[in-house]
């Protein structure tokens, strides 16, 4: 089964960008990648967010380096659960 996890994130300067996790378990085989969608991999982060710390997002516009604070958390629900079954999916 593969399953698609989107986390939106804005900078305070505007932009808005999206860190992206795909999970396939079929019990046989299992993978996981991150991929950061509108969002450069240059930022730096030290907190024991687990998703923020390996992929280091920051704001492509200006530079800021992006913490789960910047989790556009008014979107989080609806968001997530409709895109995620465009991932899933393949956009179908």
């Amino acid at each position: 089964m593969k399953v698609g996890i989107i986390t939106h994130v804005n900078c305070p300067c505007g932009h808005r960008g999206s860190i992206v996790e795909s999970i396939y378990d079929d019990g046989h085989s299992h993978w996981y990648r991150a991929t950061l969608q509108g969002l450069s991999d240059n930022g730096h982060y030290d907190g024991t967010d687990r998703l923020f710390a390996d992929n280091t997002p920051a704001c492509s516009a200006c530079g800021r380096s992006l913490t789960p604070d910047d989790v556009d958390s008014s979107e989080f629900m609806t968001r997530q659960l409709r895109r995620q079954a465009e991932v899933v999916g393949g956009g179908k």
